[in-house]
């Protein structure tokens, strides 16, 4: 992680903010660890780390058992608080209830930040199938040219915005289906746009399958998207190409409505 103050390049900034920062995070893809193994990851010595993590302790945000360091709870409360205030979560999680109810799949609403894509909502429909893998994909932002969701956000940010992103994602590949390279990324990101929807044949984990549609706010600004995913042998055919799309683009213009409509606090 970047650190330290950087006052000829850009802004002053705190090296040990970054520090207690890469820390969490450091925990977070141990699954818990012990002071030990937390310094081998990164690069502090081991009684610098110590104070790190009795801070963050004596702060609320770790817990500690029999010398393994876990995060605390108290996270899940502060994301729920920035999940609550984001007005596309308020305006878009009743319609992806419904969206996943109507397909039978898993439904997803997401917003982009940093050009990443971050998942606000997702709901199981009767016949979802791969839970854990919802479930590991909500917990680390994912890239945006892989995935039904992802791409139609990009498709529909404006060229600067999406060149900066395609610029920063490296196009790597998550299956041999995965689009890497950059004109055949853009040739597709244009045929979204016309379309109003995307596509992921298999782009993002073999044998599933995703339909995506951007959602705007009043304004017309690109504020994220919702999809289905489903395995191959459900989504295939005019399912996979007309019947899911139409009904995903509905459930975004509905989403769209809401956020015209609301009266959000603040």
């Amino acid at each position: 992680m970047p650190g330290g103050s950087n006052e000829t390049s850009g802004p002053r900034q705190i090296k040990s903010v970054h520090r207690a920062a890469e820390i969490l995070e450091t925990i977070k893809q141990l699954n818990g660890g012990t002071l030990t193994e937390i310094t081998d990851a990164v690069d502090l010595t081991k009684g610098t780390v110590h104070t790190y993590l009795r801070t963050l302790y004596e702060c609320g945000y770790l817990m500690e058992e029999d010398g393994v360091y876990r995060l605390s709870l108290r996270l899940i409360t502060i994301g729920e608080h920035v999940r609550n205030e984001t007005n596309l979560y308020m305006a878009g999680h009743g319609e992806v209830d419904e969206l996943a109810e109507r397909t039978g799949e898993y439904a997803h609403l997401v917003a982009e930040e940093r050009g990443r894509e971050v998942t606000l909502y997702e709901s199981r429909g009767e016949y979802a199938i791969a839970t854990d893998y919802h479930l590991r994909m909500r917990e680390t932002p994912q890239y945006l040219h892989d995935s039904a969701a992802g791409k139609a956000i990009l498709a529909n940010f404006d060229a600067d915005q999406r060149d900066a992103i395609i610029a920063d994602q490296d196009l790597q590949p998550q299956t041999e289906k995965t689009i890497t390279d950059e004109a055949e990324l853009r040739e597709a990101l244009a045929e979204i746009r016309e379309n109003g929807y995307a596509l992921n044949d298999e782009e993002e984990i073999r044998g599933m399958r995703a339909v995506g549609a951007p959602i705007r706010a009043p304004d017309g600004t690109v504020l994220g998207a919702v999809s289905v995913t489903a395995p191959t042998s459900r989504l295939k055919g005019d399912r996979f190409r007309s019947e899911v799309p139409e009904i995903v683009m509905e459930t975004a213009n509905l989403i769209e409505v809401n956020l015209e409509t609301a009266q959000f606090d603040g």
